[in-house]
């Protein structure tokens, strides 16, 4: 035996008829999709991703780009689109052969993270205020 319908579900229903019935007198065509994205903005977000973790895209062959970009596709046919951007990134972000050279990059780093900081420091032009002094009362090299 079938569920009878609820009041609610037979309100949105005639609620969704009218608003239907004005947006097609309107010129809207119930059929067409309201949102789209474009191949350029896929393309955009690879590239933003890549450059996050500082891999240039020529690092890459054609053949891994395109397969990517499809493994996007289907994604973005599967998963909530509202949220499009991330799941780009989360995807493009998974792939193995991105894993690998993150991972490489991160192991030539031999340097330590007080180095790295100082070195963004001073790319910012931020060296002086980024190291604080210790000032008069801690001075390091007052004679004991």
């Amino acid at each position: 035996m079938d569920q009878l319908p609820t009041l609610q579900q037979l309100e949105y229903l005639e609620s969704g008829f009218e608003v239907s019935k004005i947006l097609a007198h309107a010129g809207f065509s119930m059929e067409k999709p309201a949102f789209s994205i474009t191949w350029g903005q896929i393309a955009e977000e690879i590239a933003h991703t890549l450059a996050d973790h500082g891999l240039p895209p020529d690092r890459f062959e054609e053949d891994f780009l395109i397969d990517l970009v499809q493994g996007i596709q289907k994604v973005l046919q599967n998963d909530d689109v509202l949220f499009w951007r991330n799941c780009i990134r989360a995807y493009t972000s998974d792939q193995p052969i991105l894993r690998a050279l993150m991972n490489s990059q991160n192991e030539d780093d031999d340097e330590g993270s007080l180095t790295e900081q100082y070195e963004n420091a001073i790319r910012l032009g931020d060296d002086e205020a980024y190291w604080p002094d210790g000032g008069a009362s801690a001075d390091l090299f007052d004679e004991l």
